[in-house]
């Protein structure tokens, strides 16, 4: 036997300290809980770290202060929710779970946000409502799954599906992203060889021009103006450059070019199937595991609508919402919204009449899963002839612009 200080919650809101007798560290926990005590740190007297311990824990209470939480990525909220899950799973309580993860985690970042989380569930506060002041780390679907885990008593549960709709999600982005980086690597380096060539070579053949005395061509003026423009203000490449950025990422986030662009992608063949299984793959995964975590059928439609990004589709399955509330049969009303493919549709009409609705969810998950992979695959494909052809197209207008002075002058010459 040995005796052990320590330092406990009671009643969610009273801190008190003492000593108990347990065999080992884990029995003195089960004690304290026993008493409806919630430990926070207990030491065993008597350890050499025993007193520095206790040092250390007074001196991070006195200089904890208030920290700015930045976002978190993905791959760090995929380890917070697999650490609640685990401490959950184990049978350690909510506050204690996160003052160890506050004090183990490697991420800065991480351990300012459960500060804080932790704060205001001493505070009385609920989990998800916690997780609701923090609107940029956690969105719509974490908090409702959560609040839904809460308020069914399956909390743990919840955090392992939670965890599995993150780790869903991430694969997706990174087919997404590893589908994208070579095309946009290509652009961007297209943009940067054009620059040099307006900047180094055009300006260069301004001296030849000039002593042939002919007019330019309009497309050779354009460029040589450019070109002399950029080499006289060289400084303004970058601000350029960024402002091209800028100009793109608004176009992409305004509602209305959103919107536009949304609608345009759904009608270039092969991009159309990309854009339209990510959203649907995305919006099956959430729905099926808001309705493992036994949220109402529509309330679980309107959770996996807030993960479709693509404008078009999201306004034809917000449809889905208000007919699934009239009466709808959920096939029926995804059937009306001409978004999902055949074979989908059948596995949900399968598994509303068999009631397994969920095992069939999964199946028309693992199914879009793998069209993505093909329409990947298609789409890798594509890009390099399509690269080709732009890359070519640039090549040559430039080429041209350069040469047809002298193709002028050679006929002026005859």
């Amino acid at each position: 036997m040995a005796f052990f200080d320590y330092e406990a919650l009671k009643d969610g809101k009273e801190r008190i300290r003492g000593k108990l007798e347990a065999t080992s560290e884990k029995e003195a926990r089960e004690l304290l809980r026993r008493q409806d005590l919630l430990p926070l740190r207990l030491y065993e007297v008597g350890s050499v770290k025993t007193i520095d311990n206790i040092r250390l824990g007074n001196l991070k209470k006195k200089t904890i202060k208030r920290k700015k939480v930045n976002k978190l990525g993905m791959r760090d909220k995929i380890d917070f929710t697999n650490i609640m899950y685990t401490f959950s799973k184990s049978g350690i309580s909510l506050v204690e779970s996160l003052y160890f993860i506050e004090t183990n985690s490697e991420s800065q970042n991480i351990q300012n946000l459960v500060v804080e989380i932790r704060r205001m569930i001493m505070a009385g506060t609920s989990l998800s409502d916690a997780l609701a002041r923090f609107p940029t780390i956690f969105d719509e679907v974490y908090i409702g799954l959560v609040r839904a885990g809460e308020e069914s008593g399956e909390l743990e549960e919840t955090l392992k599906r939670i965890s599995y709709l993150l780790e869903k999600q991430d694969r997706l982005n990174a087919r997404i992203i590893s589908t994208l980086a070579y095309p946009v690597f290509v652009m961007c380096l297209a943009f940067l060889v054009t620059t040099a060539l307006l900047t180094v070579v055009f300006p260069a053949f301004k001296g030849m021009y000039d002593s042939m005395g002919a007019d330019l061509p309009i497309l050779t003026q354009i460029f040589m103006t450019t070109g002399l423009f950029l080499k006289q203000n060289w400084f303004l490449i970058p601000f350029i450059f960024i402002s091209l950025l800028a100009l793109l990422y608004f176009l992409v986030t305004w509602d209305v070019t959103k919107r536009f662009l949304d609608l345009v992608g759904l009608r270039i063949p092969v991009l159309e199937k990309f854009l339209r299984y990510t959203a649907i793959a995305n919006f099956i995964i959430v729905m099926k595991v808001a309705f493992e975590a036994g949220i109402t059928m529509v309330d679980s439609i309107m959770l996996a609508n807030f993960t479709v990004k693509n404008a078009a589709i999201r306004e034809a399955l917000r449809q889905v919402i208000i007919d699934v509330q009239y009466g709808k049969s959920l096939s029926s009303a995804l059937k009306t919204s001409n978004v999902m493919p055949g074979i989908v549709m059948c596995m949900v009409a399968t598994g509303e009449e068999s009631g397994s609705l969920s095992e069939m969810l999964d199946q028309a998950h693992e199914y879009i899963d793998s069209q993505i992979d093909q329409v990947v695959d298609l789409l890798s494909k594509l890009f390099e002839p399509f690269l080709f052809v732009i890359i070519g197209g640039i090549v040559l207008t430039l080429g041209l612009s350069l040469y047809l002075p002298l193709f002028q002058a050679y006929a002026n010459l005859g």
